[in-house]
């Protein structure tokens, strides 16, 4: 993928199956209201710094502590800063596009005030860890190949140039889930990776997507520069994906 380092991968793939079977982690599928209401509102017994990010996050506890314990904090005024776009509101629309598109990878971010300032509050998920805490390159056995797949697809998408090892969570074998999303949604039409192959499900529903649906669903979050360029890197693919059917054949291009 280009995004994280290379070593250690026999390592990195035994200890990802140790330590990622059993239920799924993504556990406010089905309960997205209910958790998205106690984001919103539960009280904040206390904010402690994460210690990593750019963005500084910081991680708040929650009372009642059900159904979601903690958050991730993200007070990230819109603007740019050294060169980058960051806003809290991508967040939001990351999480929101998600549910639009039904990739279910993103986990809930609403907005709320902590403290007097406003920002993304995000469902902090339990029992992970990320790439960069469990060798530093996503897996490569089968097993993975949707979810990476769908990640290249949702970046390119939304124009992350972001994706790194410590914002990718590892959950059972085949589950991967995406954080940080605040540098996303930029206006220029470049796609951030390169890709040979596309998910067929979720290309097709990517395909499908109107603006006026992006604008109904992510108007809140964004301006129209922005849904205007998750277009324009939405054709980029689909010419990528036409050249790439004409060279290899549909179907090694578009894959279950």
């Amino acid at each position: 993928m280009g995004i994280v380092p290379r070593a250690g991968v026999a390592a990195l793939a035994l200890c990802l199956v140790a330590a990622s079977q059993g239920a799924s982690v993504r556990t406010w599928i089905g309960r997205e209201a209910t958790i998205e209401a106690h984001l919103a509102g539960a009280g904040v017994v206390r904010l402690e710094d994460v210690g990593t990010g750019v963005t500084r996050p910081r991680r708040a506890f929650l009372d009642p502590p059900e159904p979601v314990a903690s958050l991730t904090w993200k007070v990230v005024p819109p603007g740019y800063n050294r060169g980058h776009w960051e806003s809290y509101k991508s967040e939001i629309a990351a999480y929101e596009l998600d549910r639009l598109l039904e990739l279910e990878m993103v986990p809930p971010a609403v907005e709320r005030e902590i403290g007097g300032e406003t920002g993304a509050a995000i469902m902090w998920v339990d029992g992970v860890k990320s790439v960069k805490q469990t060798g530093g390159r996503v897996p490569s056995e089968p097993i993975w190949g949707q979810a990476v797949r769908r990640m290249q697809m949702f970046d390119n998408f939304i124009g992350n140039p972001d994706r790194n090892a410590g914002n990718i969570l590892i959950g059972r074998p085949g589950e991967l889930i995406l954080i940080d999303h605040s540098r996303a949604f930029v206006t220029a039409d470049r796609l951030p990776f390169a890709f040979d192959r596309v998910d067929a499900t979720l290309w097709e529903r990517m395909s499908a997507v109107t603006r006026e649906e992006l604008a109904g669903r992510l108007g809140r979050w964004l301006d129209g520069r922005a849904i205007d360029a998750m277009l324009a890197r939405r054709a980029a693919m689909a010419a990528r994906v036409d050249k790439l059917i004409r060279k290899k054949g549909r179907a090694v291009v578009i894959v279950p």
